[in-house]
């Protein structure tokens, strides 16, 4: 029997409870909260008696049983398919959790010209000074030895590191092969099609890879700069592809996000605590490498 046969044939013992519409729609539910209590209440069982109890794969179906009925029931009452849940579900989970191989990731760059394309590897070098009694940093491209920007503060009343923070958009340039900010300062934008240049490349773009970098790095703050942590919490992850949901980085997975999140904050931890280093930008190989200090 598949989710569509189930489906309509739990419509059948659906019950209506005093003429009341409203709480027949509420009953549902209620009940799927108490459902799922009966299921912890196998576990619990489970936990106490181990194998002894031996009806836990029985009960513990009938239970999840139980929860699909309402699951169906709710659905059913909202003009909702369980064909169409499924499929929903299935395609969310793989987005966040499924990893794909690097080499299937999308190239923004491949239809332009080379003058137009990140190039696929380079290196560059965070350096250190102070100035004016300020913590001070600028980022040189080891191909020609120039400046990429303008130098950098934390632009904050501590001195919290965040000057290291454009490896953020390094990082999103070498995972997703993509950074408005980075193209813009290595005089990348595809102009070749005033549209996209507009639209993918301009200000708006800037501002809300910006606004990614920042919100990451206050979600960040909060556990120890993820440090020792090998996942983002999905929640993150859903704010920041809801941020770029108009763009053509839209299309790349809460996984491919995750990754490029991960391995910007393994190199930002790398720099702030040797004060600086080269880092190799790799979007050939979807990575991000801490070379070392001079």
């Amino acid at each position: 029997m598949d989710f569509s046969e189930y489906q309509e044939a739990a419509k059948e013992t659906i019950q209506d409870h005093a003429s009341n519409d409203q709480l027949s729609e509420v009953v549902p539910f209620l009940g799927i909260i108490g459902e799922i209590g009966s299921v912890l209440t196998q576990l619990k069982i489970k936990l106490r008696d181990g194998d002894a109890y031996i009806a836990y794969k029985t009960k513990l179906s009938e239970e999840l049983g139980d929860v699909l009925w309402y699951l169906s029931t709710i659905a059913t009452q909202n003009n909702i398919l369980l064909d169409d849940v499924v499929d929903l579900n299935l395609s969310k989970i793989k987005d966040r959790f499924l990893a794909t191989d690097p080499s299937e990731y999308i190239d923004f760059d491949s239809n332009y010209p080379a003058s137009e394309r990140f190039p696929d590897e380079f290196e560059i070098e965070f350096v250190t000074y102070i100035e004016d009694k300020k913590n001070k940093l600028k980022i040189i491209d080891k191909r020609d030895g120039k400046l990429i920007g303008d130098p950098l503060t934390d632009n904050s009343y501590e001195d919290d590191g965040y000057r290291f923070h454009d490896i953020f958009h390094y990082g999103y340039l070498a995972i997703l092969g993509w950074s408005p900010v980075i193209r813009k300062l290595l005089s990348l934008k595809r102009k070749s099609k005033p549209l996209v240049d507009e639209n993918e490349d301009g200000a708006r773009a800037q501002i809300t890879e910006e606004l990614i970098s920042l919100f990451t790095y206050h979600h960040a703050l909060e556990h120890d700069l993820l440090k020792y942590s090998d996942s983002v919490d999905s929640g993150i992850i859903k704010k920041v592809q809801n941020l770029v949901k108009n763009t053509e980085v839209k299309n790349c997975s809460g996984k491919q996000w995750e990754r490029a999140i991960l391995e910007s904050y393994r190199i930002f931890n790398a720099l702030r605590e040797n004060d600086g280093g080269r880092v190799l930008v790799s979007k050939k190989n979807r990575s991000l490498i801490y070379l070392g200090k001079n």
